[in-house]
């Protein structure tokens, strides 16, 4: 046989799951003999049964040396050594067991001559264990001989009760073929005295779909569906296709139509109610998880998706129901907790947000659940109670630090006590003097302290690791061209972060204004409108009505200034300007 092109054990996982255990011969007394000499009985035990006699072995010193050799081997990684060994000992002691491993090691070694060896001895000694035959057709699907892998692909099929699951375990099987040409024109072969049944249908589509060759897949699908138009699966399995060809609307029809067909059935209800998540169709989807629920009550997965989409919908009474559900069942409760933490906050429900906040005592949004109680607790008891909150959080690894840091520096920022947030992020810098994210932070508040140098110092440093991060660079020479008479500088920064970066506000907000510190108003103009009409935000108006106003244009400039103050009336840079240059 040709060598193989796939590790043999990956095939063997994938098809006839062996698990890793090794099989042993224990000794077992028999009448007055010691269980230690001659005369001594072993009793073969393995995790893996199988249906066939087994044999009663005399546990010779020979034979208890050769499986401790083996044992050793296999804990050391000699494979084929332990497989060869396992191998010696089964054809000795005919016992299927050991057979049944040695075919495992010698698949994870990858050595196929061994291999079949130990596979045919498995299957002489246990013929109805079905596992044996599909690890012969695996072996010799790997090496690419399909036609010696024929025989034991029929009798996969034939041999199980209805046909169906031999004919799914034979598509998997051939999926791992080097030749996908070869491994369709085999499953046709199989399936053609059985053209008109479903089962076989189903499994040649299932191949074709497995091998990436989804047209064909269709093809077989709506061939299946023809034979049998009530088959759900074949509908699903089509639906999942068309939705991976970027065939969307086509996927949703095909189930809805499925839905139709079969209105009871909850897994099908479950397929495409995720489906229609996945596009967004959320009022809809949220019909179908209600659908759900009504026939699969209970189900933790269910509610909380009703849950989420309650939110999304803006249904907070309905959202707070069913994590209140999960809660009382006590499923997903962490999850349930962070949910309804973050509805009691939006109701302004401090108190009660809180509490649930701090119920949360794992998963994903633990630590972000104990930062919105620390910073709730701040707004409640003052901002030294929510540091206090803080420090008594133990991150359980450096990015979780990094991140307590940078939510009590922002929450000082935000307070206005910038040298506090410096000796915030000056600590954390000390642990982790490259995280980037810190040095950004520390810039910012250097920049409200008028430490430029500072500022200057932590983006280049973050420009060092990463030249192409456009936030640095537009940060840098926002400042340069606000706070420096560096224009140039400041420009070519901009330039290339607006090249990284096309269509962000900030970037081109930078862009107008270093334009108009070099006194191009006009160019400017273009630039700041543009950036205002992608953000609508408080800086990017003072900017654009700044340039408007030196140009002469002081209506427009009001305009502008107006609209902007009515929905950022405290923005700072905003009122600023406006007294500057109206007073």
């Amino acid at each position: 046989m040709s060598k193989p092109n796939k590790p043999l054990w990956l095939l063997l996982l994938a098809v006839i799951g062996l698990n890793t255990g090794c099989t042993h011969l224990t000794p077992k007394a028999e009448g007055d003999k010691s269980a230690n000499g001659a005369g001594a009985t072993a009793e073969p035990v393995s995790e893996d049964a199988v249906n066939a006699p087994l044999p009663n072995v005399i546990l010779t010193p020979t034979l208890l040396y050769r499986l401790l050799m083996a044992d050793f081997a296999e804990q050391g990684g000699d494979l084929t050594f332990a497989a060869d060994q396992y191998l010696k000992t089964a054809e000795e002691t005919r016992d299927p067991r050991l057979a049944k491993h040695a075919t495992r090691i010698a698949m994870y070694a990858n050595d196929t001559r061994l291999a079949l060896r130990a596979a045919t001895l498995w299957r002489d000694l246990a013929p109805d264990d079905r596992d044996a035959d599909q690890a012969q057709a695996a072996i010799f699907i790997s090496a690419g001989e399909l036609a010696e892998a024929r025989p034991h692909l029929q009798r996969i099929i034939d041999s199980t009760p209805g046909r169906g699951h031999g004919y799914l375990i034979t598509a998997n099987l051939l999926s791992r073929a080097p030749n996908r040409e070869q491994a369709l024109a085999m499953m046709d072969e199989l399936v053609r005295p059985h053209s008109q049944e479903p089962d076989a249908l189903f499994a040649a589509a299932t191949l074709a779909a497995q091998i990436e060759k989804p047209a064909l897949a269709l093809e077989r699908l709506d061939k299946l569906l023809r034979v049998d138009p009530h088959h759900l699966q074949g509908m699903i399995m089509k639906a999942r296709i068309l939705y991976g060809m970027d065939r969307k609307e086509e996927a949703i029809a095909t189930l809805r139509r499925a839905v139709d067909e079969a209105p009871d059935n909850a897994q099908l209800r479950l397929v495409y109610a995720r489906m229609l998540v996945d596009e967004r169709h959320l009022e809809e989807a949220r019909r179908e998880f209600r659908a759900v629920d009504r026939l699969s009550p209970n189900d933790p997965d269910v509610i909380y998706a009703l849950g989420l989409l309650a939110l999304q919908a803006d249904d907070l009474k309905d959202g707070e129901k069913q994590f209140q559900r999960l809660l009382t069942l006590g499923q997903r409760e962490d999850e349930a907790n962070f949910n309804l933490g973050q509805i009691a906050e939006s109701r302004n429900e401090i108190d009660k947000a809180i509490v649930y906040y701090e119920a949360v005592n794992d998963g994903e949004n633990e630590l972000d659940a104990h930062l919105r109680a620390a910073m709730l607790i701040a707004r409640r008891d003052g901002l030294d109670k929510g540091r206090d909150y803080l420090h008594k959080l133990h991150p359980s690894n450096a990015a979780d630090s990094v991140k307590v840091s940078l939510f009590e520096g922002e929450l000082l920022r935000q307070a206005g006590r910038n040298a506090d947030a410096m000796s915030v992020y000056n600590d954390a810098l000390v642990q982790s003097p490259d995280n980037s994210e810190l040095l950004y932070a520390r810039a910012m508040v250097a920049e409200n302290l008028d430490r430029l140098d500072i500022l200057e110092q932590d983006l280049r440093a973050i420009l060092r690791k990463n030249p192409n991060d456009a936030q640095a660079l537009n940060a840098l020479g926002y400042t340069l061209a606000d706070r420096t008479n560096r224009l140039d500088e400041a420009r070519q920064l901009i330039e290339k972060a607006m090249k990284l970066s096309p269509n962000d506000a900030a970037i081109l907000d930078s862009m107008g204004w270093v334009l108009y510190r070099q006194g191009h108003n006009a160019e400017a103009l273009g630039y700041l409108k543009q950036a205002l009409t992608l953000q609508n935000d408080g800086e990017i108006a003072a900017h654009l009505g700044e340039v408007l106003w030196v140009s002469g244009q002081h209506d427009e400039a009001h305009k502008v200034w107006d609209k902007a103050l009515k929905q950022t009336p405290d923005n700072p840079v905003l009122r600023q300007t406006i007294n500057r240059l109206t007073k």
